[in-house]
């Protein structure tokens, strides 16, 4: 799974979407947005913070997967 960053139309924030596919529906939002290009020391530690978090989603997502994979494959073992 990747993560899309999609710029708004002003072009000073970056928003981060899951991407399942092409099609309608299929890259659900994260709720996560950087600053494009951050002003000053609260706006740098927010894209530190959200790219933490962005992280961690990933992980989540990553374990998800393996899990869902997993039940799959024992499933079809027996």
């Amino acid at each position: 799974m990747n993560f899309l960053k999609v710029p708004n139309r002003k072009g000073d924030k970056l928003f981060f979407h899951h991407d399942y596919g092409r099609g309608k529906g299929q890259r659900p939002s994260t709720g996560i947005f950087i600053y494009a290009h951050p002003k000053d020391q609260i706006q740098k530690n927010h894209n530190k913070e959200a790219l933490k978090l962005l992280d961690v989603k990933k992980s989540q997502s990553t374990l998800e997967q393996q899990a869902i994979g997993t039940a799959n494959a024992l499933v079809n073992i027996f």
